[in-house]
């Protein structure tokens, strides 16, 4: 009897165990993290495809398993709500999902669960536009020389095109010895250019040992944080990751960048919205940036690689304390 009782409790507990392994919504939460976060949201507004929330009862398991599983299909069949959603958002294809009908329930139990804790909120508000008045003054200065150079070769090609009207014998010993004198003086420009300007780079040297190592991983459409290594979408559910930041002001950091999709670019803006550093995000390889920034403020996070048609879209926060 003492041996049938303990089997039982033993098989009680396994069951139990697989319950809680098995656990649907569980399973759908790590799949929302690795496939859908890029794009959607749960209660926080649409971002490039519709906010979430109460999508279980707007739509029935059977269709959104259809759709999740070949939205492609689903807009070429005419279906009605598929079109509607794609002619809504930009006119953008979901990419298939290559999810398992098992996967495809799971994540349906996921929004379930997640949509009855977080109703839906009106759609986000977009992005302040760039008032002039904020634009920074290095960018200006920048913008106001661009011009001026440009007019100036603009009306050196059209003095040269307009002297042809007139053949003339050159001197070519006085145009090479003029070319010589343009390069040297070129030179000696772009050295003392680099001479004032390098000094103020914000990037530490190479030896610099850094107080704080922040992993980023970048994909369509988003840049996530991590402390630990984001080396594919699979690890988006193992591993702890959030998608702002904030950091103690002069405080040198490393940020170690690579893509999980395609190429992107990792640009960070500061608070008059002035390009502060940049790197690469590839795919396969971390790019170090360190960097330090000691005036607190709000800076901005933007994608400087055009990866798709919601590249815009591809932002995020750092908040310097």
């Amino acid at each position: 009897m003492r041996r049938v009782l303990v089997l039982l409790i033993l098989v009680a507990a396994f069951a139990a165990g697989r319950s809680a392994v098995a656990d649907p919504a569980a399973e759908g939460k790590a799949l929302f993290e690795q496939k859908c976060t890029a794009c959607h949201s749960v209660g926080a507004g649409d971002r490039v495809g519709p906010d979430l929330a109460g999508v279980t009862e707007r739509r029935s398991q059977e269709w959104f398993i259809r759709f999740v599983s070949a939205p492609e299909k689903m807009i070429e069949a005419k279906d009605e709500v598929a079109v509607r959603l794609y002619e809504k958002y930009n006119r953008i294809v979901m990419p298939s999902l290559d999810l398992k009908e098992d996967e495809a329930q799971a994540l349906f139990a996921f929004l379930r669960s997640a949509g009855a804790a977080a109703p839906s909120q009106a759609k986000a508000a977009p992005a302040a536009p760039l008032q002039p008045e904020a634009l920074g003054a290095a960018q200006s200065k920048m913008l106001t020389a661009f011009l001026i150079i440009s007019a100036v070769i603009a009306v050196v090609f059209l003095w040269i095109g307009l002297s042809t009207r007139n053949p003339a014998e050159v001197d070519v010993k006085r145009a090479y010895s003029l070319r010589t004198g343009l390069f040297v003086a070129a030179t000696v420009v772009v050295v003392a250019i680099l001479a004032v300007t390098l000094p103020g780079a914000p990037y530490a040297a190479a030896s610099a040992k850094a107080d704080r190592i922040v992993y980023v991983a970048a994909r369509q459409f988003e840049f996530v944080f991590s402390d630990e290594p984001v080396t594919s979408v699979a690890d988006l559910g193992r591993v702890a990751t959030r998608r702002e930041l904030d950091i103690p002001a002069g405080t040198l950091v490393e940020f170690r960048v690579t893509g999980l999709d395609v190429t992107h670019g990792f640009g960070i803006y500061g608070p008059r919205h002035e390009l502060v550093a940049q790197t690469q995000a590839m795919p396969g390889y971390f790019n170090r940036l360190l960097v330090q920034l000691p005036e607190a403020g709000s800076y901005k996070v933007l994608c400087l690689e055009y990866c798709a048609a919601g590249h815009h879209l591809m932002q995020t926060n750092l908040t310097v304390k």
